[in-house]
């Protein structure tokens, strides 16, 4: 149907539905609107110049981000501020574990890191899987005071492209060369590894880095746990690890 299919609530199309949000929603403080550099922060940084409303963008700095990011934001979006919450990212991987999709504390301290106090923009929709399915255009946060504002929520990948091609907006070029959706290379729940190891040799080569260190401390520690208990998993070398990691 595409962003012309009107709402039976409303009446509105979805790109009024999403200047109808943030208007209605404005803060006196202004939004702070959470900038990745994927094509769903270019819709929304738009959507909410379109909308007239106060905001400042801010990047979440991730080490683990493609450096074609980096190039895109700092050439196309020079006002977005960059914040550097992940600083000692790698130390805290050997601390903490990989992340894994039942543990991704790394979310915390990169991605979900800003915004305290803030009505935060982001550009969740519920078509991107199971835990955005039932969420809310507007929802209050249960941490660091923050609430949220998702006016795409009801976009899909089809609107979005539609979106960026008819506002003639720029996007990052890892788009065009294959890559579906964008982030923290080797995420737990990326769909496209071999791709990512291909493209990001040197951050995987940080991964593997780090699994090797974890393996040193678990063979230092004769595969103890912090609680005394024996480790589940024996891993030998840091190669072994990051293959078991890889295939999670």
């Amino acid at each position: 149907m595409g962003l012309e299919q009107l709402t039976l609530e409303t009446g509105l199309n979805k790109v009024e539905v999403a200047i109808a949000l943030l208007q209605a929603w404005e803060p006196q403080d202004g939004y702070y609107l959470a900038f990745s550099g994927g094509k769903d922060s270019v819709a929304i940084y738009d959507l909410a110049q379109k909308a007239g409303v106060k905001f400042d963008a801010h990047y979440c700095v991730s080490p683990i981000d493609p450096p074609q990011i980096y190039q895109f934001i700092k050439e196309h979006y020079p006002d977005v501020q960059w914040d550097f919450h992940a600083r000692g990212f790698w130390k805290l991987v050997v601390k903490k574990g990989l992340p894994m999709r039942q543990s991704r504390w790394c979310c915390q301290i990169i991605k979900e890191a800003g915004g305290k106090g803030r009505l935060v923009i982001v550009g969740n929709r519920r078509t991107e899987g199971t835990i955005r399915r039932n969420q809310k255009c507007f929802e209050i946060g249960r941490k660091d005071g923050k609430s949220f504002l998702r006016p795409i929520i009801n976009f899909d990948d089809y609107d979005i492209w539609q979106y960026i091609r008819e506002n003639d907006l720029s996007y990052c070029s890892l788009y065009d060369e294959g890559f579906t959706r964008l982030g923290c290379v080797l995420c737990p729940f990326s769909r496209q590894i071999e791709r990512e190891e291909k493209y990001f040799p040197k951050i995987v080569a940080n991964w593997k880095r780090a699994c090797e260190r974890i393996v040193a401390e678990r063979k230092a520690n004769n595969y103890l746990t912090k609680r005394g208990q024996p480790a589940k998993h024996r891993f030998e070398t840091g190669e072994e690890l990051y293959q078991w990691w890889i295939k999670r």
